[in-house]
């Protein structure tokens, strides 16, 4: 797929652990919301079944699909869908629809809990910061997205290795590897209220840095971008709520993203 058909903010992808990372819109254009068939009252604690992928605070069923607005960030306000396209014994598809871009990202399920394999939109993810664009691919992928049982004050750590390339003033592109590291930690329980119901949720708190190495000459020269965020995952939904807080070297923002309606099967 080209980069201007699936240009990934960073910023967005980071801020929501990967669980729905978004694409940027042309102009921060607002797009209308998604609306799903219904919402389903979904049970307070889901039975284990023994698999894998089972996890308490995210259903991984097929079919499950849900439908966020987000607010207040630099592509404007725009909404987007999140559908499991398909489940396996040791993993999952988590498909994402954002106005006219259909978006894949593949997670495996371990013992430990729920890992995403790449940062959103496939093996290959643009990256667009500071007036340029950059593509890279996920070569490795560390720890744990979404732990199986989340503990009071559990703290866990997930991350990637990518490699891409960086356009140049001269209009070269060069080489460039790159992390994306997250730090999270269980910061309680609280009711939270949002456009599709009011939930039990886990409150979750991130600390999110990507390090990009840029070769100027014969030395290579970090670019780093930090943010934090604060997540709720409801029992037997899902994710349900994020405000990210960013700095790109620019402006700094806050970002709001709410579940507005969901399917659970």
């Amino acid at each position: 797929m080209q980069s201007s058909q699936k240009r990934i903010s960073i910023v967005v992808a980071i801020g929501l652990l990967g669980l729905a990372a978004c694409g940027s819109l042309e102009g921060g254009k607002e797009t209308q919301q998604i609306v799903l068939p219904y919402t389903q009252e979904a049970p307070s604690i889901i039975p284990s079944t023994g698999g894998l992928c089972d996890n308490p605070v995210y259903p991984i069923l097929q079919g499950a699909s849900w439908a966020y607005i987000n607010s207040g960030g630099p592509n404007g306000t725009f909404a987007y869908g999140d559908t499991i396209s398909e489940v396996r014994a040791d993993g999952f598809t988590l498909t994402t629809q954002i106005a006219n871009l259909t978006r894949t990202q593949e997670w495996v399920c371990e013992a430990g809990g729920l890992k995403a394999l790449e940062l959103g939109g496939g093996t290959t993810t643009s990256i667009t910061a500071q007036g340029f664009t950059a593509e890279f691919t996920t070569l490795n992928a560390t720890g744990i997205s979404l732990p199986k049982d989340i503990l009071s004050n559990m703290q866990w750590q997930y991350g990637l290795t990518i490699q891409g390339t960086i356009p140049m003033p001269t209009g070269e592109q060069v080489q460039s590897n790159g992390t994306y590291l997250v730090n999270s930690q269980e910061m309680g329980r609280e009711t939270i209220t949002v456009p599709a119901g009011t939930f039990d949720a886990v409150k979750i708190q991130t600390n999110s840095t990507v390090e990009i190495l840029v070769p100027f000459g014969n030395e290579q020269v970090p670019m780093k971008y930090s943010g934090t965020s604060v997540t709720w995952y409801a029992f037997g939904v899902g994710y349900i709520k994020s405000i990210e807080n960013w700095d790109l070297g620019s402006t700094p923002y806050t970002a709001t993203t709410e579940l507005q309606t969901y399917v659970i099967p």
